[in-house]
């Protein structure tokens, strides 16, 4: 693979919501750090890494690792990830049967555009960013997994608010805080409303340097076996590389449309 952007999806590291609690939220952090890294880690990595002193990061390890979430090599003092992290790794799995299945859509979608492909979940009035396979051109986009993709900027967002039933649909677009991404981003709700029956009319929805400047997605949405929005799954561009090949756009709208969908509705999902 070539050159990998990275893209900061906003959200994860703003302002601290009311009832923010800073130990709590260090603890977690200190656990990602396990999970993210790819080999066990002493108390100086996390003391130096999270400027904190020694005694404060020795009991943050402890208590992660008296709850299994760590455990301790007792010959090297290094720690990993414990098993309770795995036994819930476990379980996640099992609720996670929706982004096995369309896996293997993503990377056919990555292959046959040549962009980055990417699955948003429908998960408490929020779309979680659950997965994604990058293409094997020059300059591929990497997602962050995990994150909250803005339902009034993101297509991912978008394609799904589009198609809910309408008086949730204007429930979630009256709680919006429309928070201004970029010069392009849709900030008030009667212009949002209008995108969203434009995008319910043609089957798919657009961030064009919305959410972030420089990059274009498209999305559409993906149906329960009741017809609900669920998920949604697209593309991402970088914008002046796809305006600088004629239908480009066309193409990549047309690959979101044209890619099955019928595993969504299989009962064991």
């Amino acid at each position: 693979m070539g050159d990998v952007m990275d893209v900061q999806v906003p959200g994860n590291d703003g302002e601290a919501p009311a009832g923010h609690i800073q130990s709590l939220d260090k603890g977690l952090r200190i656990l990602g750090e396990f999970i993210e890294s790819p080999a066990p880690l002493k108390l100086a990595d996390i003391f130096r890494k999270f400027d904190i002193d020694r005694a404060s990061a020795f009991r943050f390890l402890q208590t992660l690792e008296f709850r299994g979430f760590l455990r301790k090599d007792p010959v090297t003092k290094e720690y990993d990830v414990g098993g309770r992290m795995y036994y819930w790794a476990a379980r996640l799995r099992e609720k996670t049967k929706l982004i096995d299945a369309f896996h293997d859509q993503l990377q056919r979608l990555a292959g046959v555009t040549q962009q980055t492909a990417h699955l948003g979940l429908f998960v408490n009035g929020r779309v979680l960013l659950a997965d994604f396979a990058q293409s094997d051109s020059l300059i591929s986009i990497r997602h962050a997994i995990g994150v909250l993709e803005p339902l009034h900027s993101s297509a991912v967002g978008k394609a799904i608010l589009a198609f809910l039933p309408p008086d949730r649909q204007e429930k979630l677009i009256s709680e919006l805080t429309f928070t201004r991404f970029t010069d392009n981003t849709i900030t008030d709700a009667d212009t949002l409303r209008a995108e969203m029956a434009l995008t319910r009319q043609r089957g798919y929805a657009t961030d064009v340097n919305e959410t972030h400047e420089g990059l274009t997605c498209v999305a559409r949405p993906l149906f329960d076996a009741i017809g609900q929005p669920t998920a949604s799954i697209g593309i991402t561009s970088v914008t002046a590389l796809m305006n600088a090949v004629p239908g480009r756009m066309e193409f990549l709208i047309r690959s979101v449309l044209e890619l099955d969908t019928r595993i969504i509705a299989q009962d064991e999902l």
